[in-house]
């Protein structure tokens, strides 16, 4: 049986992302790239993508739960602007369906799961899931060891905001806005990378974001 990793991604779409629509599609579109070229560098595992847009609203998954391989690229008017930030509810709602989707293989196989916060504002607009519900919902899965939550804000301190999620300020990226596109490939394909080459020893990892030393990597003003 091979060996799966689930990848969530949590894309921020509210209003204040305007201006970033080719940077996000194209990121994405990169990433995923990456995603199956690892896949082929390491063929006795299985990565998976799962992919969520969130505002005020939460939509539902776009790339849904489906081998890379079989994942076709974002086109522009996949990524419609507006709205306000439910941040912990896109959280909550993706944990949600991932377990209600993989959660015998999680408990019972080698399935583990990465969950990608990507959002340039804080939490103002979520009606579901509270800050202890999301911090407690990281705790104990985290302590499972497979599940990692990772959060990277754009023109945003991420070790602040995600602190109270609960988010390993290891886990955590700030950059520039302007650098979306460069940095959510690179640094997602660098740790996809190393992740994938750490399963293939059996070492499990919740800590995805580890292997970058520096954590607010924005251009000094």
């Amino acid at each position: 049986m091979k060996k799966r990793t689930v990848y969530q991604l949590i894309i921020d779409r509210s209003g204040s992302m305007a201006g970033m629509e080719r940077q996000v599609v194209s990121g994405f579109n990169e990433q995923l790239q990456a995603a199956q070229g690892i896949q082929r560098k390491y063929p006795d595992q299985e990565i998976i993508m799962g992919l969520r847009f969130f505002d005020h609203t939460v939509g539902n998954n776009m790339a849904d739960f489906k081998v890379v391989d079989e994942l076709l690229p974002l086109s522009m008017s996949d990524y419609q602007l507006g709205g306000t930030t439910a941040l912990l509810d896109a959280i909550g709602k993706s944990v949600y369906d991932i377990k209600t989707r993989f959660g015998h293989q999680i408990a019972n196989e080698d399935t583990s799961v990465v969950i990608i916060v990507m959002t340039d504002g804080h939490e103002n607009a979520s009606r579901m899931y509270t800050y202890d519900d999301v911090q407690r919902m990281v705790k104990e899965l985290e302590a499972t060891e497979k599940w990692s939550f990772t959060f990277m804000g754009a023109d945003l301190d991420a070790i602040g905001a995600s602190r109270s999620m609960g988010i390993n300020p290891d886990n955590t990226l700030s950059f520039d806005k302007g650098d979306y596109s460069r940095v959510t490939k690179q640094y997602f394909e660098q740790a996809a990378e190393s992740y994938a080459s750490a399963k293939d020893r059996n070492i499990k990892s919740n800590n995805f974001l580890s292997i970058f030393r520096d954590k607010d990597i924005r251009k000094k003003k």
